[in-house]
């Protein structure tokens, strides 16, 4: 654990490895992403908020065309990119692809849904 997120990154447990590729089997998305975010629980099924563009480390306005997600398609990436989000609720979305982001394996997605809550 790191005082960022509640889930250490750095050896991702076995349940949460499993559940990810649960959920890359079962769904038939474009994509599978672990979302990291502060305040609001995650719950089953689809989830509407968009995120928004940041500049300087600043949060705009601007809305971006969907949600933005860790992809879980690289495990190694996955677990670097990670220990830089802010955020005690943890879930994994799935969703289709709609653009890549500005950080390490970001994906932005559209007509996603919480597949599994993790914290």
């Amino acid at each position: 654990m790191n005082s960022l997120n509640p889930i250490n990154w750095g050896k991702l447990p076995e349940e949460i490895l499993n559940s990810i590729e649960a959920a890359k089997a079962e769904y038939g998305w474009d994509s599978i992403g672990i979302r990291i975010q502060e305040d609001i629980p995650f719950t089953v099924g689809p989830i509407n908020h968009v995120s928004h563009v940041w500049i300087d480390g600043e949060e705009t306005d601007e809305e971006l065309p969907g949600i933005c997600t860790i992809s879980a398609t690289c495990i190694n990436i996955l677990c670097k990119a990670a220990t830089g989000y802010i955020g005690d609720h943890v879930a994994i979305i799935a969703g289709d692809v709609v653009q890549y982001g500005e950080d390490l394996g970001e994906v932005i997605m559209s007509d996603a849904e919480v597949v599994e809550v993790l914290v």
